[in-house]
């Protein structure tokens, strides 16, 4: 998995979609492989940078996926690139999915347009917070 402890990753999917209902809060699956070097890039810098793992931390529930360890999940998220970055709903609907390396602006930009989803649904739905 990924080096850096900027981000409190889960250990799996199946952990971050419980954390994911009990919080009410969207899932961060980023998903890399070890031969991809803009994955590492994106761990290593953008995933890093103190400001994005804190709001990271406290929006999301995130997992890091090795698209060569779990190839069915990849699969179902139609996952064609790497990096490639999926927001879902603690119900698992899809809130946002960005590829490729980015920095920490465009990708923080990226983050609280999906999570603008989760809490407009929120509020569709009416659940008071």
């Amino acid at each position: 998995g990924p080096e850096n402890k900027a981000i409190a990753w889960q250990p799996n999917l199946k952990s971050a979609h419980t954390v994911a209902r009990e919080k009410n809060q969207p899932m961060m699956l980023v998903f890399g492989a070890e031969y991809c070097g803009f994955c590492k890039k994106l761990e290593r810098t953008t995933l890093e940078n103190a400001q994005l793992a804190k709001y990271i931390n406290n929006t999301f529930v995130c997992v890091h996926i090795d698209v060569e360890e779990q190839e069915k999940v990849a699969q179902i998220l139609e996952v064609k690139s790497l990096p490639c970055t999926i927001i879902l709903s603690p119900d698992a609907d899809l809130l946002g999915r960005f590829e490729g390396y980015m920095q920490p602006s465009p990708m923080y930009q990226k983050l609280v347009a999906a999570n603008k989803l989760h809490l407009d649904a929120q509020v569709t739905a009416g659940v008071t917070r």
